[in-house]
Order: structure tokens, then sequence, then C-alpha cells
């Protein structure tokens, strides 16, 4: 993952086809779906593999989708993404099976969420974490076993250029956001 960031290290997060329209037009090569449903999904997914971005479907958001394996299946087998987004180890778990990235999703709330989020990242051996708020990664990766090695992403509550290279400079590989000045270089 990490040779798609050095250039830019954004991720777009979108919840709406507007977004999605400008997130295209961005420097992204990454793209996060958010929202909508199943009966949009083809369509927005089209789209972004015009633009030759990377997809990623965030599973727990996207309505329609049983959160299940099948949900992850069906993704991989009809190509539909490059990876996903979960809370939920099991769907990580399925989504590297399937051979596609599987980013788990961490909320690092206290400590004890640190604790827990731990033990899911040992059991689900996650492609890459995803660290919210953002501005709490680099307290995780500060505290991570050296058996913990993934990738980080962090999103939420980042308002500046200026953060993001704070981040990457303490180790976060890219920053997923849905603030729109920030997916330009």
């Amino acid at each position: 993952m990490e040779r798609y960031f050095k250039e830019h290290p954004v991720i777009a997060s979108i919840r709406t086809e507007e977004q999605l329209h400008q997130a295209i037009k961005s420097d992204v090569i990454a793209i996060v779906i958010m929202g909508g449903s199943i009966l949009n999904l083809n369509s927005m997914v089209e789209l972004i593999k015009k633009e030759d971005k990377l997809i990623f479907i965030h599973l727990d958001l996207v309505r329609g989708f049983a959160r299940d394996i099948q949900a992850v299946r069906f993704l991989a087998i009809n190509e539909l993404c490059d990876g996903i987004i979960s809370t939920r180890g099991k769907l990580v778990q399925e989504a590297i099976k399937q051979d596609i990235i599987g980013i788990q999703r961490l909320f690092l709330l206290d400590s004890d969420a640190l604790k827990t989020g731990k033990n899911m990242v040992k059991n689900s051996k996650p492609s890459a974490l995803e660290v919210l708020p953002g501005i709490a990664a680099p307290y995780l990766i500060e505290r991570l076993d050296n058996d913990i090695n993934y990738p980080i992403i962090a999103g939420g509550l980042i308002r500046t250029k200026e953060e993001i290279n704070q981040l990457t400079d303490k180790g976060v590989l890219a920053v997923s956001t849905g603030k729109q000045e920030l997916w330009f270089k």
C-alpha cells in the first residue's frame, strides 16, 4: 500500500454522488465510499474505475450489505473494489482471503479502546489500520507492539495540509478525509 501514497497521502472519503464527482477530479489515488447503497454502488464504482483510482468500500456504512462474509465475497468476485474497511475483524480477514485489501477501523476513545484494538488487530491481521480520530494515530503508533506492524491511515478531525504533514512525519501512511480542499496537492 505504501507505493500508492508517496506523492499525495490523502484518501477521499465520500458519502454522496456529488462528493464522488469532486473526488474523481482531485489528486487522490484512492476513494472510500462511505455512503449510498447497493442500488447506486455500480454506477459509483464505474466512475471511479474510469479515473483509475483505488476503490475502498466501508461495509459498515454502505446500506444494503448484511455486513457478513458473503458481502465481502460479492464485492471481490464482482471486482467492485480494491478493498474494504470495517470495524469487524471477520470481514477484514475475509477480504484478505479474497485477495483484496482489508482495512481494520479502530476508534481510539481511551486506553481500554487501545487495548481492545490491539487484540482485534492481532486476530484480524489486516492489510492496514484506520485510526479514528486521526489525531490519535501517533498515539497508537507509539504504543504498538513490535509484532503489530501495519500501515496506519488516520481518519477524522484533520483540517489542514500541515496536520497531514505532521501525521506522515510521525509514521502515518495516509489520511482519509471528506474535506475536499485536502484532496488536492
